[in-house]
């Protein structure tokens, strides 16, 4: 029986390649002609090319020369060209799926060049685009383009009458994502559905018409995925909600935003109600709006990113954690712990990861046996993040503590918790989170726990003593990207 050599295996060679740097696959062309007949499609698979910034500030080129694109473009799939297009335009690539064209500066001849770029790939799939000013001619070419589907524009300027053509090649895209984009009065999407977008990732700042990207929000009914990097922008009271967006599973929001706004997304908020004030959560008004909206709305979430989100009202998250049972992954900031005992029960019993901080006033500390019993719930959870992320040293407030007084041991329930982080920082006056006897319980109950990360005790022997006894069980301080 004949045997075959693993590097005739395309799947293995492929393995192989995941693991090798840029200089490495060179370094295997040149071993022998069999070597780089299978590796040589590799090094030319992702190509950059065009210009380079070194320290000193001045641009170096950078990529392949004419003569070698020529001979191996057809084996280009992945093409970044950073200020400079060079002679890239003037070739055919029939593979060529992802093009990233990256300009600092707007000149009449790179519009041209990138459009005959555009023309020359047929099976584009994944076009990004950034800075300067595309003319209509480019739109007209690329809303003809037969298999695009993803759409990336940064730092580029729109007139009216060039608008058109983008929204309708828009009409046509799986996911879109635009960051300080300039649109022209009279360049809102009007009238058009973009019924096919399933990721959306939005970004503008204050300085910024942010207008039409509300238009292409509510114009976005299937919507899985949205992103929304906004800063200081307040269009969204302005705006009516035609419909709901049953499919979302995936919120992430930065940035910052009054409580009518972020209510806004979950549902079209009534009138009266009033602008929130200040720049942490726990110092926001009540939104009594935001229940009745997520009971309905957002339902299917399974992902929600809201730990850089700067002004979110107090009652947001108690509300999620209460009407959203899809929860997969939450993360946000501090809330406080009286809002959550006012609630019902959990409902987000799927939750695997979960990034946030409990705040409790002075005279507020038996709320940590409501606290604990409420995390009790989540059976399926891996991934506890109780850091505190940036708190006021000036702040009355108290935090979750990690004590069996206090009602940790309600957690003997979550048997698949692999990751902890917890934080006692050194400017509140109280007892260490961790002593002997909760070192021990948690070797005895977290059986599956390999990471954990905090304060444990002020006494460095007893510290000791405690990491001793974590490290006999496996547990380990070390970041292994358990949190990526």
């Amino acid at each position: 029986m004949a045997h075959t050599h693993p590097l005739e295996i395309q799947e293995i060679i492929d393995l192989v390649v995941s693991y090798l740097r840029r200089k490495d696959l060179h370094i295997c062309i040149r071993v022998s002609k069999s070597w780089r007949d299978k590796f040589l499609p590799h090094v030319w698979r992702v190509v950059r090319a065009g210009l380079n910034v070194d320290d000193y500030g001045v641009d170096h080129p950078i990529g392949p020369k004419r003569d070698a694109i020529d001979d191996h473009r057809h084996l280009i799939q992945d093409l970044t060209l950073v200020k400079k297009i060079g002679g890239f335009n003037k070739y055919q690539y029939p593979n060529m799926r992802r093009l990233v064209i990256d300009m600092n500066e707007s000149k009449p001849h790179h519009s041209r060049l990138s459009m005959n770029l555009i023309t020359k790939a047929p099976m584009l799939v994944d076009l990004t685009l950034a800075g300067g000013c595309v003319p209509l001619t480019f739109w007209i070419a690329l809303s003809k383009h037969p298999h695009l589907k993803h759409l990336s524009l940064a730092h580029l300027t729109f007139k009216a009458d060039d608008a058109p053509r983008l929204w309708r090649t828009c009409m046509r895209l799986e996911s879109l994502q635009m960051e300080y984009v300039t649109m022209a009065e009279g360049g809102r999407p009007r009238n058009m559905v973009f019924d096919r977008l399933r990721q959306l990732k939005l970004g503008v700042s204050k300085y910024l018409n942010g207008s039409y990207l509300m238009d292409v929000m509510l114009q976005s009914p299937m919507i899985e995925s949205l992103e929304l990097h906004i800063g200081g922008y307040r269009g969204f009271r302005e705006s009516t909600m035609n419909g709901d967006w049953v499919h979302l599973k995936k919120l992430y929001v930065y940035g910052y935003y009054e409580n009518v706004d972020l209510a806004f997304i979950f549902k079209k908020v009534g009138k009266g109600l009033g602008d929130v004030v200040g720049m942490e959560p726990y110092r926001s008004g009540l939104d009594t709006q935001v229940s009745k909206a997520l009971g309905s709305h957002f339902t299917a979430l399974v992902d929600v990113d809201l730990a850089d989100s700067m002004t979110i009202s107090d009652s947001t998250i108690p509300d999620m954690l209460c009407l959203c049972p899809s929860l997969e992954k939450l993360q946000t900031k501090h809330v406080f712990a009286r809002s959550v005992a006012k609630r019902g029960s959990w409902v987000c019993h799927h939750l695997r990861e979960l990034r946030i901080q409990f705040i409790f006033d002075e005279e507020e500390q038996e709320l940590q046996q409501v606290i604990f019993e409420r995390l009790s719930t989540l059976v399926r959870l891996e991934k506890l993040r109780l850091d505190y992320g940036y708190f006021n040293r000036a702040s009355r407030y108290d935090l979750l503590e990690l004590r069996l007084d206090c009602g940790l041991g309600r957690l003997a329930s979550l048997q698949q918790l692999a990751c902890v982080e917890f934080c006692t920082p050194s400017y509140i006056s109280r007892d260490p989170d961790i002593g002997m006897d909760e070192a021990e319980w948690i070797v005895e109950n977290w059986k599956k726990l390999k990471w954990i990360k905090g304060d444990l005790n002020e006494n460095r022997e007893l510290q000791a003593h405690i990491w001793a006894l974590f490290e006999c069980h496996g547990i380990t301080e070390d970041d292994n990207g358990f949190f990526n």
